[in-house]
């Protein structure tokens, strides 16, 4: 695979009617980018995210990418963070997951690809509270987040 999605956008286009109840759509690709800079070996770090008040956005996969303070980074030798990722709708308090789970487990990487296992809808005007932590031994990480899919905007039919 080339890092790319595996929902085809037949795909998110069917599921999307299904829940939207078959009304007229207007489907954007998005994506919604966090940073987490200098994040303590054996430390924690919690951000919030607000999705936009005039679109809900279904979540299909997340890309990230590591680098260590101070070191070179390229293509080749990309980082495999020892990172742990809860993500939680801080409206619902509904976790994504039911506890933190390896960062390279929930996205993708590089070239091995992680989609979420079935699309997931949030609504618009939700706020989610993502939430990192470090189990690494020395290393100060600095992570770049980006939670990827589309947003969605329903009309009236």
């Amino acid at each position: 695979m080339n890092g790319q999605s595996t929902y085809s956008l037949s795909d998110i286009e069917s599921f999307a009617s299904k829940f939207y109840q078959g009304r007229p759509l207007l489907l954007t690709p998005y994506a919604y980018v966090l940073t987490f800079s200098s994040l303590a070996a054996a430390g924690s770090a919690t951000q919030t995210l607000n999705i936009t008040a005039n679109a809900d956005f279904i979540f299909t996969m997340m890309h990230h990418r590591a680098s260590i303070n101070g070191a070179a980074q390229t293509v080749s030798t990309k980082t495999a963070p020892l990172v742990r990722i809860l993500i939680t709708d801080s409206g619902t308090n509904e976790q994504f997951t039911n506890a933190a789970v390896d960062l390279e487990n929930y996205s993708t990487n590089g070239n091995i690809v992680n989609d979420l296992p079935y699309p997931r809808i949030v609504s618009g005007r939700s706020t989610l509270t993502i939430q990192l932590s470090s189990y690494e031994a020395s290393n100060t990480l600095n992570i770049d987040l980006s939670l990827e899919g589309v947003l969605v905007r329903a009309f009236a039919g």
